[in-house]
């Protein structure tokens, strides 16, 4: 029975060819007797090889993006005094407020145009150097710019803060897109989603740990705020001393690379199991899929018309996670706060307090995206996010007739963190790898990391700016953006939760009309296994309702 099931599957020819022998790096034959399992069955359950890269590249990489979103937040009052008396050393003058707080601004936001130079390098460099490849050597920016840092006040340079701080955006530019490609490639379809949120929770540690450290009775203290910045070398030196233990991603190595053999290893280093026809089955088939096409560039994916929903989706939802606002509220929090009448005195603890909510909500996104798939998630966050938004302007409107309300302010700034971390802190990066193929996967990263850094950079310059000119009411831009990303998802991008790259490639493929059929209506073509068509879903092809 287990012969007559596989001949079922092959085409028909006049004589069929003898079997070659298997090679030391072929795929082990199946496991038992009987028939065959089906490709797809493969229980992709978590490893210890594969649990312990994701932590590695998570905590020496995503970690620190989110540790330098918030660092400055705590010290910011240590560095303005630093630049003034530097300032007037040079110069004979102190710096007047305006000139003083665009310097200040521009040591925040210069994180974020470093990010968007590193993000535009992503695709030269997981091509050449390969995706753990490009993780390792992006580690040692990091213990660059943290020297920079380490010793800017010893050398009374406000320059080498700036200059450590890009540095540090070049990093989180790089690997803000190369771990969640990473991460994607080497799991299993059905732990994709957890695995892929697992640097979320890592940023959200970061957050956390930076407003920690940031307290007065830590590394909050005047002559401490350069050793606050330069700890990122730790995680990083951490990093790169291990990643090197871990295998190259598997579809990389087979797809771009053709290594067979090295993807067979890599593979039963991640899976565990010695049995891995299946997935590099379904790896040769995409392989096959892409043999007429080349690695496209940006321009061709932009101009490509095959990937136009894909690309422009992920241009949405990556730009609509900055423009949220979150970073805005990362970088100003203790300006907020202020604003909102909290007593200076317990600012860093209610600071402090947030961090720990972050850490929570990313870890019911994490442990929920599985059971309930990805849109929802990043629908009810942004839904979240915009409502707190619009809860911040009223309750700063009313807060002088009603001094409760101020307590409303915290709970909303405290929603918009909730509702970023527990869905669109990690799902846009998550989403960039799954709705791609292997050739358009590198641009579609540099496109979403692009628009991601850019519009960082522009919230985190213009925000104090908007702030002093709009008031309360800045905040009711956010909610705007937060609801039209969230009704885009919702009408324009489907589930991928437990599904393969090809099937949902072959989703965007059958569409046919966005706006006449919601997004979650749309039905897919019956695929056998990890991505090939079953040969009575070629006969009735075309976009099917359940």
């Amino acid at each position: 029975m287990g012969e007559s099931s596989r001949a079922a599957e092959l085409p028909s020819s006049p004589s069929p060819s003898p079997p070659s022998p298997r090679s030391a790096c072929s795929p082990a034959p199946p496991l038992g007797k009987g028939t065959p399992r089906p490709a797809g069955d493969f229980p992709g359950h978590l490893t210890f090889p594969l649990l312990s890269v994701t932590l590695l590249v998570s905590f020496g990489s995503s970690m620190l993006y989110g540790y330098n979103l918030a660092v400055v937040n705590a010290p910011a009052e240590h560095i303005k005094v630093f630049y003034n008396a530097t300032w007037s050393q040079r110069f004979g003058h102190v710096l007047g407020p305006a000139p003083l707080t665009l310097l200040y601004a521009l040591t925040v936001s210069i994180f974020a145009l470093g990010g968007l130079v590193g993000s535009l390098l992503v695709g030269v460099l997981v091509e050449r150097y390969g995706r753990n490849g490009a993780l390792s050597r992006s580690a040692l920016l990091v213990l660059l710019a943290g020297g920079f840092m380490g010793f800017s006040r010893e050398l009374g340079s406000p320059e080498m803060v700036i200059i450590g701080r890009s540095i540090m955006g070049l990093h989180s530019g790089i690997c803000l897109s190369v771990v969640p490609l990473y991460l994607g490639e080497i799991a299993p379809k059905n732990l994709r989603g957890f695995l892929g949120l697992m640097p979320s929770i890592f940023i959200c540690l970061g957050v956390f740990f930076a407003q920690v450290l940031g307290l007065p009775e830590l590394l909050g203290k005047d002559r401490f705020w350069p050793l606050l910045l330069s700890v990122v070398v730790v995680p990083a030196s951490l990093q790169l001393l291990l990643l090197h233990c871990f295998p190259e991603s598997p579809r990389y190595l087979l797809i771009e690379r053709n290594d067979i053999c090295g993807a067979t290893k890599a593979l039963h280093r991640f899976l565990g199991s010695p049995d891995v026809q299946d997935v590099i089955e379904e790896m040769k088939e995409e392989q096959r899929s892409l043999s007429s096409m080349e690695m496209v560039s940006v321009w061709q994916l932009l101009r490509d018309r095959s990937v136009r929903w894909q690309t422009l989706s992920v241009a949405v939802v990556n730009a609509g996670m900055q423009l949220s606002g979150i970073d805005a509220i990362w970088f100003y929090t203790n300006t907020i706060f202020e604003n909102a009448g909290i007593p200076t005195s317990q600012i860093p603890y209610t600071t402090m307090g947030t961090g720990a909510i972050e850490v929570i909500a990313g870890l019911i996104g994490c442990f929920t995206i599985e059971k309930v798939g990805r849109r929802p998630l990043i629908i009810t966050g942004f839904c979240a996010m915009g409502v707190c938004s619009a809860g911040i302007t009223i309750s700063l409107l009313l807060q002088a007739a009603l001094p409760w309300m101020r307590y409303v302010s915290v709970a909303c700034v405290v929603g918009i963190i909730a509702g970023f971390c527990m869905g669109p802190a990690g799902v846009p990066f998550l989403m960039t790898a799954e709705l791609f193929m292997q050739s358009h996967r590198p641009a579609a990263y540099i496109v979403g990391g692009s628009l991601n850094w850019l519009c960082n950079f522009t919230i985190g310059f213009i925000f104090p700016f908007l702030q002093m000119s709009a008031g309360a009411f800045c905040y009711l831009v956010f909610c705007g953006v937060c609801l039209l990303v969230a009704l885009y998802v919702y009408l324009v991008i489907p589930e991928t939760k437990n599904k393969t790259f090809m099937e949902i490639s072959h989703v965007f493929a059958t569409r046919r009309s966005i706006l006449s059929v919601p997004a979650c209506l749309i039905g897919m073509m019956k695929l056998d296994g990890y991505g090939t068509l079953e040969s009575s879903s070629l006969e009735g092809s075309g976009s099917s309702l359940p």
